[in-house]
């Protein structure tokens, strides 16, 4: 079944011209010391690992995303084929979705002595999670009957998708617990504190169904089904009729507060061969580092919308065809969608109060090699880990296990991970740093024109001072006499 060209087009803007999740992951830079304010999302601990006393991010777009419900074809990135197509997969199997967002405004990091560092900023980010048990789906299927009889041996039929927007502020310290004359212990902590912008969550769960004749007809009757729905309260506020300043000033007023932490370690030993004498500079010659770092322990709250809702059973002769009377192209909006299903099911609520959708939490464990002046290989394990309460509803980091060689300066970089994400996917990156500029992909989309819906890119401005600012001045030292 193929998308609408405004869909499809929505979907690969976002994806690769934007170039924002799954969190801030600006994978190449991870175990960097130039990776800066961008380092500090990924272990609070690196900040007074840099050479540099400052940096600022002025804007950094991310996006990364993973799923196979969905292919984008006919797509080239340079404008030459402005053909697009995108298609939901046919086949018989298990639906998934795994999408992350997010834009980094004016993040800064400040070398506060040798042995400390603050960093705070704002940032707007969205995870969304989804998947569904085993259906099989084909492209000719034009209504619900045909569903239901392709779908008999695959009961009971369940899927759930969320997604959570939030806007946070951050602040965020680091200090050097110990510092020896081969190793150093750093330690570092983000607090933040968000406002949510959008969540909106749905499950189906226990749909089943039954074959029965009535002449000249084979029809399929749904037994039973439970449905739960909702979005958050301040998306009724949004007029299209209004200017964007003014709906979002409404969306703002109507949002409700969360908070997060980042918590992290990191333990870096000393490359005792390039140690230089009444140089402070000997603390960023290393042979090894490593992180370990505690990410996105948190959730973002919203209240209920006036037409969230739940369900539970369904009422007698809801077969594929009066499915198909009761769900066509009439339904225009959510108040039309509840109305239709009302007629359907056996119970039915609305769902008031607040939810809360926690944060991608997860473990990660960061090992930086440098092989010679120049040129570090990082390994990077992703772990992601229940720490709230079960009743907040899940979201999912993406990585598994990253391995990045590069080769870098202050001003210049070139980057080359290669990842294992959760759902057993390899993806071969690639990123550039020129400058101010970082440019990269999560997974580079060359060699086919059918799989851009898998990866995504990154892109990032950082200023800081140049190098002639941060060279120490030499000392004139008199000799005794």
């Amino acid at each position: 079944m193929k998308f609408t060209h405004k869909l499809a087009a929505i979907l690969v803007v976002l994806a690769f011209c934007l170039k924002p999740l799954y969190g801030q992951q600006y994978q190449a830079l991870h175990g960097s010391n130039y990776a800066g304010s961008l380092g500090v999302m990924n272990n609070p601990a690196s900040a007074p690992s840099s050479p540099l006393p400052w940096d600022i991010t002025l804007l950094g777009l991310q996006l990364k995303n993973s799923t196979n419900f969905f292919y984008i074809e006919k797509y080239d990135p340079t404008g030459k084929d402005p053909q697009l197509a995108a298609w939901i997969q046919n086949g018989e199997y298990k639906r998934r979705l795994n999408t992350h967002f997010n834009m980094n405004l004016l993040n800064a990091r400040i070398r506060t002595s040798n042995r400390s560092a603050v960093s705070f900023g704002m940032n707007v980010r969205s995870a969304s999670l989804g998947s569904s048990s085993t259906y099989n789906f084909i492209d000719t299927i034009l209504e619900p009957n045909t569903f239901l009889k392709v779908n008999m041996s695959n009961q009971p039929l369940e899927a759930f998708v969320r997604s959570s927007t939030w806007a946070e502020a951050y602040g965020s310290v680091a200090l050097n617990l110990l510092d020896k004359k081969s190793f150093l212990w750093n330690a570092g902590a983000t607090i933040k504190a968000n406002m949510g912008l959008a969540g909106i969550h749905a499950s189906v769960s226990n749909g089943q169904f039954k074959q029965y004749i009535r002449p000249p007809y084979v029809l399929y009757e749904v037994t039973t089904v439970d449905l739960n729905y909702g979005y958050s309260r301040n998306m009724d506020v949004w007029n299209a009729s209004s200017g964007f300043l003014s709906n979002l000033g409404q969306l703002l007023t109507k949002s409700e507060g969360g908070a997060s932490l980042d918590l992290g370690m990191e333990w870096i030993i000393k490359d005792q061969q390039n140690i230089e004498l009444f140089s402070n500079r000997s603390q960023y010659n290393y042979t090894w580092k490593f992180g370990l770092s505690l990410l996105d322990l948190g959730y973002a709250q919203y209240k209920y919308g006036l037409e969230s809702a739940n369900s539970s059973g369904v009422k007698p002769n809801i077969n594929g065809i009066a499915l198909a009377r009761k769900f066509d192209s009439t339904i225009t909006d959510i108040v039309v969608l509840n109305d239709s299903i009302q007629t359907a099911v056996g119970q039915f609520n609305t769902t008031k109060g607040k939810f809360r959708i926690s944060h991608p939490t997860r473990l990660v464990f960061n090992v930086d090699r440098q092989i010679t002046d120049l040129i570090y290989i990082n390994a990077e394990l992703s772990i992601p880990i229940q720490a709230l309460s079960a009743r907040y509803m899940q979201t999912q980091d993406l990585n598994l296990l990253t391995i990045a060689p590069r080769r870098e300066t202050q001003k210049y970089g070139i980057y080359l991970p290669l990842s294992l994400t959760r759902d057993g996917s390899f993806w071969i990156g690639a990123a550039v740093k020129a400058g101010p500029v970082l440019f990269g992909f999560h997974r580079v989309p060359i060699g086919t024109k059918t799989s851009y819906q898998d990866g995504g890119a990154y892109l990032a401005y950082t200023i800081s001072p140049s190098e002639k600012l941060r060279k120490p001045k030499g000392k004139i030292i008199k000799c005794p006499k």
